[in-house]
């Protein structure tokens, strides 16, 4: 069979006269030019429109960029040293006399920040999402909390001034950062027996109103309810934030329900969890430093509760002025004293012995008043890095050693040991007479000798937020 051609044959007939008719009509220059113009046009198009990703990736660019500016704006800034100069020449009221307690040396916090800069890698990913700076990169990882530009270049300043790592990972600490801590530990624990100036001479709108700190999971909810009730009875115009550990819907939405002013946080659980996956057991109190640290990068001072805190009054005015300067405070336990109450392994991860820590009180770490400065950049860093590392937090397979038989064996208070044994790095241990010590320069009781909150363990107000129907 012959194929049929005939309706193909047919059309280039008709097209070209069609092109013909079109000719007439139109210069062949003038179709040219048309041409040229739409290749032009497409050719424009294709060079301008960038794939999605592309540009998802320029729009980074000025974040890093920006990042990496806050410290390059710094070095123009001329570091002002009037506060620390003045501190520098202070004059104790007591003559400290050296004993065997732990203090500030530079042996000893050289071997602490090589403990520290051996993590840096391990935890970055966490330290980037929390803005815990680098030793190993100082420049590039000092952030700002809650946008306080100033306040980064002041303590960028004391850095220069105290700290120094060489590009080879060397640490040089200069002999007067010992001074300095000397100096800070002595001025705080006169405040004990004596009045400071700056407590009158500060004026309250100097002072950054803290923000209120809980965390709670199902289990503590009657008790943040009763922590909420003195809350609202004693710091009615503070803003308060709840980390949440676990609470269900239903008491996230009776919270928020019953409190406008409070913001709830979800834990980090999911950041963390892939290096540090004993914070998720809270009983090992891992996840405290870590709220603390979130929290004060968010709001550059806080005080933070435990659900058994009651607050007793809003008059917080002598701790707020003297953490400009130390940064950190808690209350000690007179009589209760750390190598009673911590595992050795602790003591091992510092590259220490409980023997170090024989004479020094243990301390709450469930009432806390934190300011952002140099000090407590330093010590929530090295807080939250043992926090990361169950064999720091939470060690296994030890026992407590105490020359004081009257304690239970192989008590462990995980973040309070932890943290005690962090302050004796930075701060010189108060005077002690008669084997009794007066209150650590990190002691709010050096500040303010009132009670100022107390603690009810297992007291709980399940009624204090009311259910409204929408919930039900």
């Amino acid at each position: 069979m012959t194929r049929s051609t005939s309706r193909v044959g047919h059309r280039p007939n008709l097209w070209l006269l069609f092109i013909l008719r079109v000719r007439k009509c139109f210069q062949l220059r003038y179709l040219l030019t048309i041409l040229i113009c739409l290749i032009l046009l497409t050719y424009l198009r294709l060079i301008n429109h960038a794939p999605s990703d592309q540009l998802l990736f320029d729009n980074l660019k000025p974040v890093v960029e920006e990042e990496k500016n806050y410290l390059d704006n710094a070095n123009s800034n001329k570091c002002n040293f009037k506060e620390i100069e003045s501190l520098l020449r202070y004059t104790s009221l007591k003559n400290y006399k050296n004993d065997s307690r732990p203090r500030p040396t530079i042996e000893r916090l050289h071997k602490l920040f090589q403990i520290l800069i051996s993590s840096e890698d391990k935890y970055r990913e966490i330290f980037k999402y929390l803005g815990i700076f680098r030793f190993s990169d100082i420049h590039n990882t000092l952030r700002p909390y809650a946008n306080n530009t100033e306040r980064l270049y002041n303590i960028y300043c004391m850095f220069q001034r105290y700290i120094t790592i060489s590009d080879n990972g060397h640490i040089d600490i200069a002999p007067s950062f010992i001074q300095y801590l000397k100096q800070v530990s002595s001025y705080l624990s006169d405040g004990y027996n004596s009045q400071h100036l700056q407590w009158n001479k500060t004026s309250i709108n100097d002072i950054q109103k803290p923000v209120v700190i809980l965390a709670a999971n199902t289990h503590f909810y009657p008790m943040l309810q009763a922590s909420m009730r003195t809350i609202n009875q004693y710091l009615k115009d503070y803003k308060v934030v709840i980390y949440d550990l676990g609470l269900s819907s239903i008491q996230l939405n009776m919270t928020q329900e019953n409190c406008d002013r409070c913001v709830i946080i979800k834990f980090p659980f999911h950041e963390v969890e892939t290096v540090a996956p004993h914070v998720r057991m809270l009983g090992s109190f891992a996840w405290k430093p870590i709220v603390i640290q979130d929290a004060l990068r968010r709001f550059g001072s806080i005080i933070y509760g435990d659900t058994s805190v009651r607050y007793k009054t809003s008059n917080f005015n002598r701790l707020l002025i003297d953490n400009l300067i130390r940064g950190f405070s808690c209350r000690e336990l007179p009589s209760h004293y750390v190598s009673c109450y911590t595992l050795s392994k602790t003591f091992t991860w510092f590259n220490d012995t409980f023997k170090t820590f024989e004479d020094i009180y243990i301390a709450e770490a469930g009432f806390l008043a934190v300011t952002d400065n140099f000090l407590s950049r330093l010590i929530l860093k090295t807080w939250v890095t043992c926090a990361l590392d169950s064999e720091c937090i939470a060690p296994i397979k030890s026992k407590t050693e105490c020359k004081r038989l009257t304690v239970q064996a192989n008590v462990h208070r995980y973040d309070q040991s932890a943290m005690v044994i962090v302050l004796s790095y930075y701060f010189f241990p108060s005077s002690r007479h008669n084997d009794k010590s007066e209150p650590a320069p990190y002691d709010m009781y050096s500040s303010i000798q009132a009670s100022i909150a107390e603690v009810r363990r297992a007291e709980g107000d399940p009624n204090y937020f009311t259910t409204k129907k929408n919930l039900t």
